[in-house]
């Protein structure tokens, strides 16, 4: 879930792609991918409204929410309800990747937007101060090929989705 524009679908597609390739599993469709823990289930929520209609028919078969923040823009209003939704639903744990790194030059600007999405976690009532966050370029990991690049990131991510999720 996340705001429109923020990389989820980029993400979905470079965590089918390139997590596979790591963790020498054969090809998955997209939006699945297998760690060190088993097989995870990704789907791409257009807006708030589609994520609501897909808690409305599986809210109980999910482990958790993964969250796609910008380190560009940080979380916007869409966030909010996005993370509202997944409140009123009843899903307990979140875990956020803060995308788009290779767009923000500075490492205080993306220090203040993963504070800012702490608090606005704490602020929905979810522990900010235990969510995993994970900052990366899913655009990076799948434009260069075997480059270590961007692909160090998704790693750390799944690892961080099984430990939370786990």
């Amino acid at each position: 879930m996340g705001s429109r524009g923020h990389g989820k679908s980029t993400l979905v597609r470079a965590l089918s792609e390139v997590l596979p390739q790591e963790y020498r599993q054969p090809p998955q469709p997209l939006g699945q991918f297998v760690t060190a823990r088993g097989p995870y289930q990704l789907h791409d929520c257009l807006d708030p409204d589609d994520f609501r209609s897909r808690l409305a028919v599986g809210a109980g078969q999910l482990s958790g929410v993964l969250l796609v923040v910008s380190a560009q823009d940080g979380p916007l209003p869409e966030t909010r309800e996005y993370l509202a939704a997944a409140r009123a639903a009843g899903v307990a744990r979140i875990a956020v990747f803060l995308g788009m790194r290779e767009l923000v030059d500075d490492p205080d600007i993306e220090m203040m937007v993963e504070l800012e999405v702490r608090e606005l976690l704490d602020e929905m009532e979810y522990p900010g101060d235990r969510c995993p966050v994970v900052q990366g370029s899913a655009l990076q990991a799948m434009h260069h090929g075997r480059s270590r690049k961007g692909r160090r990131d998704l790693v750390r991510l799944a690892e961080a989705l099984d430990g939370h999720f786990g």
